[in-house]
């Protein structure tokens, strides 16, 4: 039996639209190569019978009770055995005329020393949605928070990388968790992502550590997916805006309230972000 050049690590959470849009995108864009697909039942309603055979070969985790997103992205790292992962949100599409998974997986053996990648993202209605980012300031935290980007433009740019060309490849900060791909040799020299993030910044955190072992975190510009976000977090009165203000802290806890100084020299320009 051929092992995967690729695992594509997907968690199904009752969330049949997306679901059915990705599998549909995914069967349209599969690489040449070989890959699996790792579907994560995280203890859904109706569980994942009906898409098993949406893609060949898949092979289903199914979870007893509900687990965080960072668990579940653990268990996708525990259970490929593939060179490269790839975890992805279910609210993913890709676009075939594109071939993101072959130009990605290529771009990862060009660079041997890059340990996680992602590429261009778009929103629905076009809008562009900068997946390489700087590491966050306490202002960069509250402008964004507070809907105040448009007072303070300079820290917004220097947070999303305006000043880099999309369409080229760099090293950056870190990526959006909602598509990364993981090198297996970096992943098991640093482990998997921090638990006690039950949701948000888990991402961040992930990227410091790679660049902290001495992996590069890159930005692929020829490669793009579509995203269609769903940013709970928008508001500030909900639940989901509570994780989100509760994992920054617990980030500053752990890396102090200037992490870019933490990261080696030569990773990336972080120096700016200082």
């Amino acid at each position: 039996m051929t092992l995967p050049v690729l695992d594509i690590g997907v968690i199904y959470t009752d969330d049949d639209e997306h679901m059915q849009n990705l599998l549909f995108s995914l069967r349209a864009s599969l690489p040449q190569f070989p890959f699996r697909l790792l579907l994560v039942d995280n203890h859904s309603r109706q569980g994942v019978d009906r898409y098993r055979e949406f893609i060949e070969p898949t092979e289903v985790l199914t979870n007893s009770t509900r687990k965080t997103y960072a668990e579940n992205l653990n268990l996708i790292l525990s259970a490929s055995t593939a060179e490269y992962v790839l975890l992805l949100n279910t609210d993913i599409q890709f676009d075939s005329q594109n071939r993101c998974l072959d130009r990605m997986v290529s771009f990862m053996i060009q660079h041997p020393d890059c340990g996680m990648s992602g590429c261009r993202v778009y929103l629905p209605g076009g809008e562009y949605g900068y997946a390489a980012r700087r590491l966050q300031t306490p202002l960069t935290f509250l402008t964004r928070r507070l809907g105040l980007n448009g007072l303070f433009p300079q820290e917004n740019a220097r947070y999303l990388y305006t000043d880099r060309n999309r369409h080229s490849s760099f090293s950056c900060e870190w990526l959006s968790g909602c598509f990364l791909l993981v090198r297996r040799k970096a992943y098991e020299e640093i482990g998997g992502f921090d638990e006690r993030f039950r949701k948000y910044y888990e991402d961040v955190d992930y990227a410091i550590r790679m660049q902290r072992a001495g992996w590069k975190v890159m930005f692929h510009g020829e490669a793009m997916y579509h995203h269609h976000e769903q940013r709970a977090s928008r508001n500030l009165f909900s639940q989901d805006a509570w994780l989100h203000f509760r994992s920054w802290l617990y980030w500053h806890r752990k890396w102090g309230w200037k992490p870019s100084r933490l990261l080696p020299p030569d990773s990336t320009d972080h120096a700016r972000a200082a």
